[in-house]
């Protein structure tokens, strides 16, 4: 079992269905001793309901998104080139870019409309709000290289922003973290403000998983006293069963003896009798 094993099969589970799956996985690394495993399994963050729609549709419609991945590169590449001001042989022009840009509009709506599909599929269907930031994530991953392969990896954590400038914030989870990573560079300094806004959603979402996680726990806890106490009362039930019959049973036999004694009382008055008229023969 390894962490990319683990996150990608989390993050295609039902939202449900993530912290018990989470709480499972992370014991079951411990039971193998390996705690920096069951550490990074715990920091897995369950995905807002845009996130897990973005990374089941990734797994149900692999090729759409695909398609659509592909069609962001070919865009971005024809819109370095006339920026650039020069057309090379062979390189987009400005009337393949408008081309593009067309098929850009059409296949980011049937793949939001598909992945609203999916959703409904899977028990969950998304209202406008939600479908509008699918549709957003999915624009922003055919405007920035990184976020499609954010997308693409299918851990995405909430809806993607792109601002121009690349991505806006942690918006899905990497592969396995090496122990000597650092940050790449510092945040810009107009961007404080809106990582600010991520870093203290991040912080209500890991007190939401920890509050879910908890009351998991002490559901499951309740779900075994009440099965524990359904047992006991089945015994205490089977063992007044018992009693109420022994009861029966022992007043019927205190009856038997009476009605026995009184037989031998009766007998033992003939016998007497009996013996006396003979003694007198």
């Amino acid at each position: 079992m390894t962490f990319d094993e683990v996150a990608d099969e989390l993050y295609g589970l039902d939202p449900s269905d993530f912290v018990a799956a989470r709480t499972g996985r992370q014991k079951q690394a411990r039971s193998d001793g390996d705690k920096d495993l069951a550490k990074q399994i715990g920091a897995l963050r369950k995905p807002t309901i845009v996130g897990w729609v973005l990374n089941v549709t990734v797994r149900d419609a692999e090729d759409d998104v695909t398609d659509l991945l592909d069609l962001g590169e070919a865009l971005r590449e024809a819109q370095q080139h006339l920026r650039e001001g020069r057309r090379p042989a062979g390189r987009p022009s400005g009337a393949t870019l408008r081309t593009l840009t067309k098929q850009r509009q059409r296949a980011v709506r049937a793949l939001a409309s598909r992945a609203a599909e999916i959703a409904e599929d899977r028990g969950h269907p998304i209202g406008e709000d939600v479908g509008r930031e699918v549709t957003q994530s999915l624009n922003a991953a055919l405007s920035d290289a990184d976020i499609a392969d954010e997308v693409r990896r299918g851990r995405m954590l909430g809806a993607a922003e792109y601002s121009g400038f690349g991505p806006m914030g942690l918006v899905s989870v990497d592969s396995e973290p090496a122990e000597d990573d650092k940050p790449a560079q510092e945040p810009e300094p107009d961007d404080t403000a809106e990582r600010e806004k991520q870093e203290q959603r991040a912080r209500a979402q890991a007190e939401l998983d920890d509050a879910e996680a908890a009351l998991q726990g002490a559901t499951e806890a309740l779900e075994k006293a009440d099965h524990r106490i359904d047992e006991l009362q089945e015994s205490v039930d089977a063992l007044t069963e018992q009693l109420e019959k022994a009861r029966e049973d022992l007043e019927a036999a205190q009856d038997a003896r009476s009605e026995a004694a009184s037989e031998k009382d009766a007998s033992t008055s003939r016998v007497r009798n009996a013996t006396k008229r003979l003694d007198r023969l």
